[in-house]
């Protein structure tokens, strides 16, 4: 979401290193943390990849080994990326 970039957003540190980023035009907040490794691991919860997050906040993070999650995780990143826009 375009109003979530911020000086504390890597956002654009990412943008400059070559990855694929986009903006998530969609009016509904989206608050969705979670990592996909190899399409079979899902780590998700409320932990926010953060140092504040790991050192200070109180925060969960569980770790599914499933690919059938794995694929529903995939497919609803997949909708909102290609729901999503460019930024230029």
């Amino acid at each position: 979401e375009k109003s979530q970039i911020s000086q504390y957003s890597e956002y654009y540190r990412l943008k400059a290193a070559g990855v694929m980023v986009r903006v998530d035009t969609n009016p509904h907040l989206m608050h969705h943390k979670v990592m996909i490794v190899d399409g079979v691991i899902v780590l998700t919860g409320s932990f926010n990849w953060s140092a504040s997050a790991e050192n200070e906040n109180n925060e969960n993070l569980i770790v599914i080994k499933s690919k059938a999650v794995a694929e529903a995780y995939r497919a609803e990143f997949m909708k909102i990326w290609n729901q999503s826009v460019t930024d230029t």
